[in-house]
């Protein structure tokens, strides 16, 4: 799905319409694809509030409001002018319901009055309104911020009413949206960080227009679209063919970190899973995972370099090892002899903080996998944007790829539009996720996947997985639900059913 400038947008849904699609067609495609992605968000039916704006995005919001009422919710509609003679595109919305409609400064009594969580749904303003909004949006915007209640349910078709959708920028009030349903793109300025206080979730809705997609530099990839990368097993598939894995992760500080590294590594589908470190730390993990290979090491050792390369596809290094002189030694001497490629995560990353020169010297492909705080120690400097950031070490690192975690993870590599995640949230704000992951990273690009496709593949599909633990629990998830739910959610994305 891609990532598009207002301008964009606009001129790719012009040229779908006068290409001979209609209106009301791509809106009811836009509402299907949006109740679909808001369902496993919502709560048992209750209370809800439609905000309606002048233009398409508010019409949006009614056929979603009129989903809601089938589904059983006690839905008001809250116009910010008067509907006059105002007719809907898709000719099932009734005159009735601009009649029934509330108008502003009316406030929704039943809404006031309601208890437990309630939804409100925002198609006040799109892409066609620019920041600040009017005194009457404006003041809905005002009013609606302060009902919010810590359980309430905000969601925002496309964008929140009030944020720029080019720059994320802020002049007025604005919509609070606990989740954004992008419609058929996602708006760049919704992908700042600067946004993220207004935007919360995005999912992305596709919408088939019919027509070429305009080019973009940045993508937002969705769990759907994960298909085209997936790869079915051969049936002569072997241990060693489906690729070996070799970890030195995890340490006494952190020894979980080893557990959920080489836990991910093995639910990536590699065939051999092997970890090198300290008996104390690697022997109790054999009763939970007897498919684990053992390499023993004398305490305080590093893994004999020789032995570490021997045999292995890939590699992941520095989950929960403290950057150490140790590690740092074991890095200038395998770097330049490694031919598979390298995670580096954690102890490693900060290593390479102290020592960017080890980089140039890196015969592999070397995949970073830094949070913000530790790609600004890479950086050298306070990170202000995420994806400015990511953009700025791939300038500076061309030969890296970069897994920059956190909201919408990011993946970065030269010559490749910035990919965006469009799976996972914030339950997945729990110790051990990045340690799952470099694992899982490790072992899709073991099993041969190009080393790009192995980023984007394994970050969605680690987010799916947390998708889908997040609806049996909350409000967190942690790394070992995640790594349970994992072939669950590959069987979607194989199956497209997501």
């Amino acid at each position: 799905m891609n990532v598009l400038s207002p301008t964009q947008a606009r001129a790719w849904e012009e040229k779908s319409l006068k290409t001979g699609h209609r209106l009301k067609d791509l809106m009811r495609e836009a509402v299907d694809g949006a109740w679909k992605a808001l369902q496993p968000f919502l709560p048992d039916p209750g209370q809800a509030l439609v905000l309606v704006g002048p233009g398409h995005n508010g019409d949006d919001a009614v056929l979603l409001g009129l989903e809601l009422k089938h589904a059983g919710w006690d839905v008001e509609f809250l116009l910010s002018r008067s509907p006059g003679r105002r007719v809907h595109p898709d000719p099932r919305v009734k005159p009735k319901i601009w009649k029934k409609a509330l108008v502003w400064p009316v406030k929704p009594a039943r809404f006031l009055q309601a208890q437990g969580p309630r939804l409100v749904v925002d198609g006040l303003l799109g892409l066609g309104a620019t920041p600040p909004p009017h005194p009457a949006e404006g003041g809905i915007l005002s009013w609606i911020s302060q009902q919010k209640k810590g359980a309430d349910l905000y969601a925002a078709l496309d964008l929140p009413s009030g944020l720029h959708p080019a720059n994320g920028s802020t002049p007025g009030p604005v919509f609070p949206a606990d989740l954004t349903l992008a419609l058929g793109s996602v708006k760049a300025g919704c992908l700042r960080d600067s946004a993220s206080p207004w935007i919360g979730q995005i999912r992305g809705v596709p919408v088939k227009f019919g027509v070429s997609s305009p080019k973009s530099n940045a993508d937002f990839f969705l769990p759907s679209d994960a298909r085209q990368l997936l790869r079915r097993r051969p049936v002569d598939l072997h241990k060693r063919s489906a690729g070996v894995v070799h970890l030195w992760t995890g340490s006494h500080l952190y020894p979980g970190a080893a557990c959920l590294s080489c836990l991910g590594a093995l639910r990536s589908g590699a065939g051999y899973v092997r970890l090198f470190n300290d008996r104390t730390i690697s022997a109790p993990l054999s009763p939970h995972l007897p498919e684990l290979l053992l390499i023993d090491l004398p305490p305080g050792s590093t893994p004999e370099v020789e032995t570490f390369l021997s045999g292995a596809n890939a590699f992941v290094i520095g989950s929960g090892l403290p950057p150490s002189e140790t590690l740092e030694s074991f890095l200038t001497e395998i770097l330049p002899k490694a031919k598979g490629p390298i995670v580096l995560d954690a102890g490693a990353l900060d290593v390479l903080a102290r020592r960017p020169d080890l980089i140039s010297t890196a015969g592999c492909p070397l995949i970073l996998t830094p949070h913000a705080g530790e790609l600004s120690r890479l950086l050298g400097k306070p990170i202000h944007d995420r994806a400015d950031a990511a953009k700025e070490w791939i300038d500076q690192h061309p030969s890296t790829i970069l897994v920059l975690k956190g909201p919408h993870t990011l993946v970065a590599h030269a010559g490749h539009p910035l990919s965006h995640n469009g799976s996972g949230g914030p339950s997945m704000a729990t110790a051990g996720m990045g340690d799952l992951l470099s694992g899982l990273l490790g072992g899709l690009l073991a099993s041969g996947y190009p080393a790009e496709d192995a980023c984007r593949l394994g970050v969605v599909w680690h987010g799916l997985a947390a998708d889908h633990s997040f609806r049996h629990g909350g409000p967190a998830v942690l790394a070992s639900d995640v790594a349970v739910s994992l072939p669950t959610a590959w069987r979607k994305l194989l199956m497209g059913a997501v």
